[in-house]
């Protein structure tokens, strides 16, 4: 158990360090206060969002467990609190004793325990990422843990390393990443590409005597949160959930997610706004509101993301699938709202629209080539996305909207008073159209 008397002296000690700086601001000043009185506070009580030590969310998929964790008080180190979640959840879920296990529960939700941690981490990236001087200096004032730290303190964090060393034995585990935010994936297609082939391999039914564990890093708006998928040796799914803002009425909405009618939408935003008013009243300070924003969208977001990777688990949707038609979708509204060419009736029109009054949509064509898609982006965004997946597009209005863009694109090359830079627009999305066409062949 821990020496409360050895952890206070080196509180102490801490304090003593911190009193010897040179604090520039107030704002320095106050932040570090509340780190050594949270500190100190945390040394004698295990600090949470709550008295218990989980609760239930159930859904129409599957039920999942919210284990409450130390809560965070620091607006940007979500990165750091879901490493440390990680790390010791796994040892109480991969612990067989059960005073071991509360041992680590009480980690989970310990303060001290939280400080240290982050302490150790910051100072192994100091030493050992290859970052110029100015890049380490900053990572020591309190700024967020970036996707590529959080990896790599993953990978190579002793702490961490050590632990999935000692466990191995009995587990097979892997790690993926969701990123979600304003209704898109906010990752890259190998990123989908690597989530879809870790949920692939953890719904194949056990082959060997080991248990397996799926750690879910939710990139979710501007917070990172933890889901980790346990599969036993019966092959039973045991779904956990952390996040470091403990709060469990946030899931509140998430049947209702599913249902996607306007009375379900009239309670979303109830339940939204309630949720929100209780996130301002717990900070007990104003808001700005650039950051309600985002806890508005991080509420619609958190609970989709949610439903999308339990439908991937039941086999029911594949994320490569759901990126590449709500990218097509995206392109399609798009170019509809720019030009107000009707593209779902096309069929009754295809022989109106011409190489003679196709000079009625070129300038809005134009515009929404320049303003919206661009060859680069469409090739990055686009034509990028289906030659890696190999994924075929089916969608009527796709091909619709390829019947137009060949008709201007040939008006336009035969132009001879068109300037250079369009010249080369034409060419390189006469090209890039042809190679979208024998994707599908």
């Amino acid at each position: 158990m821990i020496d409360n008397i050895d952890i206070f002296q080196n509180n102490i000690n801490e304090m003593n360090k911190i009193k010897e700086k040179d604090i520039k601001s107030n704002e320095q000043k106050n932040i570090l206060l509340n780190l050594i009185n949270e500190i100190i506070m945390g040394t004698f009580i295990s600090k949470g969002n709550s008295n218990d030590v989980n609760c239930i969310i159930k859904t129409n998929y599957f039920d999942f467990i919210q284990y409450y964790t130390y809560n965070q008080n620091n607006g940007s180190l979500c990165g750091f609190h879901s490493l440390f979640n990680i790390y010791y959840f796994l040892q109480y879920l991969t612990s067989k004793d059960s005073m071991i296990k509360n041992n680590f529960l009480f980690h989970l939700k310990n303060a001290w325990s939280f400080w240290s941690f982050y302490k150790e981490s910051i100072n192994f990236l100091l030493a050992n990422l290859p970052l110029e001087i100015k890049a380490k200096e900053s990572l020591i004032k309190g700024g967020p843990l970036e996707r590529y730290q959080f990896v790599y303190l993953l990978k190579e964090f002793p702490k961490i390393k050590n632990l999935f060393n000692d466990i191995n034995n009995n587990y097979i585990i892997s790690f993926t990443k969701f990123l979600y935010g304003f209704g898109i994936f906010n990752g890259t297609i190998d990123e989908a590409m690597d989530f879809q082939d870790k949920m692939n391999k953890f719904m194949e039914p056990n082959s060997q005597d080991k248990e397996k564990i799926l750690i879910i890093l939710l990139g979710i708006v501007n917070h990172w949160t933890i889901l980790i998928l346990h599969k036993n040796i019966n092959n039973n799914i045991n779904i956990y959930y952390l996040d470091s803002r403990n709060s469990p009425e946030i899931f509140k909405s998430l049947e209702l997610f599913d249902k996607q009618s306007n009375d379900s939408k009239k309670k979303i935003e109830k339940n939204k706004e309630i949720y929100i008013k209780k996130e301002i009243d717990k900070k007990n300070k104003k808001m700005s509101n650039w950051y309600i924003m985002c806890l508005k969208e991080w509420y619609d977001s958190i609970n989709i993301s949610i439903i999308i990777i339990f439908k991937i688990l039941k086999n029911k949707m594949n994320l490569l699938n759901y990126i590449i038609d709500n990218k097509i979708k995206m392109l399609i509204n798009s170019f509809i709202s720019k030009t107000n060419i009707d593209l779902n009736n096309i069929e009754n029109k295809i022989n109106m629209i011409d190489n003679n009054n196709i000079n009625n949509y070129i300038d809005k064509i134009w515009s929404w080539i320049k303003e919206e898609y661009h060859p680069a982006f469409f090739k990055d965004n686009i034509l990028y996305d289906l030659n890696k997946t190999k994924i075929k597009y089916k969608e009527k209005i796709l091909i619709n909207w390829i019947k137009i863009m060949d008709i201007f694109l040939n008006k336009e090359k035969e132009n001879k008073s068109l300037e250079e830079d369009k010249k080369s627009i034409i060419l390189r999305y006469i090209d890039e159209i042809n190679q979208l066409k024998n994707l599908n062949n």
